[in-house]
């Protein structure tokens, strides 16, 4: 009988082990033929596969030489980003999204040409303007874009007539692989606002319409034509704002705002759509693979994966020998231009950019003067953010003038009254007020918006006291000895733009009275007059207060500048060209050769890499991780039943 039982009970264990291992072998099996189905939903098409490679830079402004100091990459180290990166795929685009010919000497000089003639070396196929980018007026931009050889593309840029002011709207580039040929379209478009942002004869005649209708436009019109993707470029103050409104565009690279941006956004019907903007001054360069995968019925799936170069990881490129050699060239003729002795300054002249929001500093004095001399205005005003940079004791330079006043604009002057001119100054002092706070906090983003409408001023002498109400800290206004009368009618100098500055709007609605000689051509022939000439003015004292609020107040003129990790101002933008903002794209903040800065776009950087992302290429490793990780569970369930059994 035991016998009996034994033979039993190994027949029944031969019997459970083979249905143990049966049922995971189904397992297993179903589990694979799960896989391809999978895949399939998971929206990863089949097809020929396009590696399309772009490459992207904005807000360069003219910073075109390598500094290691201030970590711009340089144009000669780009050339060879550009051509190391773009050899290795399918096709190539090489797009910039504006702010590039204007906001150094090396550019001003010659009207942005030494930019264009090295974006042109660079080999780049089209930009879209910055604000900036119209310094040079309308025409010359266009000049600068046949000399760039690429295309200049906004089309919602448009003349009086409605048509587009720019030759071109699109830009289209074919690429062909295995038989089938991936069709790439391009459009620009500029914010509006940005109509506000340089000086109004820079764009006379011109209209720019509404940025999202233009873009939502041009991007069906790209789709009927063909287009399996479209890239737009654009120069905006939102960037991610933008793209959520518009469909049909793949990839959106902007500029304006001075930080770095790597995101994707939901369009309104569904898709999506991946938003770069990649930092300021050449500091960094995008690097974009994208991958477009087209169908057998023609249908292109693409993703987009971007790698930020900045300047460490550009060292691991060769510079391109014969843009350097072109830089070299540009470098030199240059020279030529800027090395001309002008005049001498028996002392430094202090043009560091939290110092011009916060009193009046010698510089100041210096520029306003030289504008009564060139009008014969009674009194003058200069913006805070129309002054770019400091001068060093001795001989001065025309390259140090350009530095000081980079952006072409020239003399106007108006007939103000007494009572005009004194609440423009109380607007100018509760700026000073709150620059003052922000410098003393520490906090970067605590500087107002207008910080760069502070008041430089010239042929009078203020008393004002801070710490009274709003409207009523200016105490006493003089020209010379006498009191100003508020129903008498002055004549009154600036540059062309803070002429029409919103942040003055009575000032702002007066007519010009009178227009006069570039703003540097002012600043050379007050230097030719000679040292003792600059020492009268740079001494002379013409913002006097009071009272103080706090003892905080006691020393206005002693800033606390923000914390620093880069050697260079890295100022958002807000709207006012000549720096009635915290944009540095006229020129680096200098004092001598030290260069101000703060933590803003280390700050931006940070919050920008928090909402980083990276598209895989396709889903297959992500799906196949799932399925395996499925596979070895599976695996576990028979081996525990095995153990069971024994």
């Amino acid at each position: 009988m035991g016998k009996v039982w034994k033979g039993k009970f190994k027949m029944k264990d031969k019997k459970r082990k083979l249905t143990a291992f049966m049922l995971a072998a189904a397992m297993i099996c179903g589990l694979i033929s799960a896989i391809p189905a999978y895949a399939e939903e998971s929206g990863t098409p089949a097809g020929t596969t396009f590696d399309i490679r772009v490459v992207q830079t904005n807000d360069i402004h003219a910073r075109i030489e390598e500094d290691e100091k201030s970590g711009f990459i340089g144009m000669d180290r780009l050339a060879g980003i550009i051509q190391s990166f773009t050899s290795e795929g399918d096709g190539a685009l090489v797009l910039d999204s504006g702010d590039t010919f204007h906001g150094q000497s090396v550019a001003t000089v010659v009207q942005g040409e030494s930019v264009a003639r090295l974006i042109k070396a660079c080999g780049y196929d089209a930009m879209t303007p910055g604000n900036h980018d119209w310094s040079y007026g309308k025409d010359r931009l266009k000049e600068l874009g046949q000399m760039s050889g690429l295309k200049m593309l906004a089309g919602n840029v448009v003349n009086e007539d409605g048509t587009p002011f720019f030759d071109e709207e699109s830009y289209i580039k074919e690429v062909t692989k295995d038989g089938k040929t991936l069709k790439i379209g391009v459009f620009g478009v500029i914010d509006p606002a940005m109509y506000q942002k340089t000086t109004p004869s820079n764009v006379a005649g011109l209209t720019f319409t509404d940025e999202v209708a233009y873009a939502k436009q041009e991007a069906a019109k790209l789709k009927q034509e063909g287009c399996d993707v479209v890239i737009a470029l654009s120069h905006t103050y939102d960037p991610e704002g933008l793209a959520k409104q518009v469909d049909g565009v793949n990839l959106w690279l902007c500029g304006h705002e001075h930080i770095e941006v790597n995101t994707s956004v939901t369009t309104p019907d569904g898709s999506t759509a991946y938003v770069s903007e990649s930092g300021y001054y050449l500091t960094e360069a995008g690097l974009m693979n994208l991958d477009c995968t087209m169908d057998e019925q023609g249908q292109v799936t693409t993703t987009v994966q971007k790698t930020p170069v900045d300047y460490t990881q550009s060292l691991n490129y060769e510079k391109n020998a014969e843009v350097t050699e072109l830089l070299d060239v540009i470098k030199a003729e240059n020279e030529v231009v800027l090395s001309r002795e002008v005049g001498e300054t028996p002392v430094d002249l202090d043009g560091v950019w939290e110092h011009l929001r916060i009193d009046q500093t010698n510089l100041g004095n210096v520029v306003t003067d030289a504008y009564l001399e060139a009008t014969g205005a009674d009194i003058a005003f200069e913006n805070a953010g129309g002054i770019r940079a400091s001068v060093n004791a001795g001989t001065v330079t025309y390259g140090d003038v350009i530095g000081i006043s980079p952006y072409g604009n020239y003399i106007i002057t108006k007939k103000l009254t007494g009572k005009q001119i004194k609440d423009m100054l109380e607007i100018s002092v509760e700026i000073q007020k709150k620059s003052i706070a922000a410098n003393e906090s520490g906090d970067w983003d605590a500087w107002p918006e207008d910080s760069g409408s502070y008041l430089q001023i010239g042929g009078i002498t203020v008393e004002y006291a801070p710490a009274q109400d709003e409207g009523n800290r200016i105490l006493s206004i003089k020209t010379g000895e006498k009191e100003l009368d508020e129903n008498q009618e002055y004549t009154v100098a600036m540059n062309n733009y803070l002429a029409v500055s919103e942040t003055y709007p009575e000032m702002a609605a007066v007519e010009e009275a009178g227009e006069f000689s570039a703003c540097d051509e002012a600043l050379i022939a007050f230097f030719e007059q000679g040292k003792d000439k600059i020492a009268a003015s740079a001494e002379s004292r013409r913002m006097i207060q009071t009272t103080k609020k706090d003892p905080e107040e006691e020393n206005p003129q002693d800033p606390k500048e923000p914390e620093k990790e880069n050697p260079e101002t890295p100022e958002k933008e807000n709207g006012e060209n000549s720096g009635n903002s915290k944009d540095p794209a006229g020129g680096a903040q200098t004092k001598g050769n030290t260069l101000t800065t703060s933590a803003a776009s280390n700050k931006n950087k940070s919050e920008a890499a928090a909402k980083t992302t990276r598209s895989p290429k396709t889903a297959d490793e992500e799906n196949a991780g799932i399925w395996i990780l499925l596979m070895m569970c599976g695996a576990g369930v028979v081996v525990m039943y095995k153990k069971k059994m024994i």
